[in-house]
């Protein structure tokens, strides 16, 4: 008698979900929910593409923006500008670099860095570097 009624369950759940589709209700309305999400999302991709769009003017004026190092923040640019102008590269200890901006005139950082003087002794020194197309133009 038990299994007659598991069979008898297991039918009805059966039919059950084989005619879900005639007798579950839709939902067809649209809540104000739902639409403001919509909405936030068409915004949001709007900005986005924008964004991109004004970065891939700004790449096209000035070059790829510089990639800065990990650790300290320094572009290759900037590190490829101090080892050629430089008196004693190998002296050079990097503090940090902001973060790279752009500006009238090219792709903008300052870094703050310390380096051996004609005394031999260690400098502080912050500059200001405009990167154009990987290039260093102080």
């Amino acid at each position: 008698m038990k299994i007659i009624k598991y069979i008898l369950l297991v039918a009805a759940l059966f039919l059950l979900w084989m005619t879900e589709p005639l007798w579950r209700k839709v939902n067809t309305t649209t809540s104000p929910v739902d639409v403001h999400v919509e909405e936030q999302k068409n915004e949001r991709a709007k900005f986005i593409a924008a964004e991109a769009k004004k970065e891939k003017d700004l790449e096209e004026k000035f070059g790829k923006k510089p990639a800065p190092r990990y650790s300290t923040g320094v572009p290759s640019a900037v590190q490829k500008y101090w080892d050629k102008t430089l008196q004693d590269p190998a002296s050079l200890e990097e503090e940090r670099c902001s973060p790279v901006r752009v500006g009238s005139n090219g792709w903008v950082t300052v870094c703050r860095y310390r380096v051996k003087n004609s005394s031999g002794s260690l400098e502080l020194r912050q500059d200001t570097y405009i990167i154009k197309n990987g290039e260093v133009v102080k």
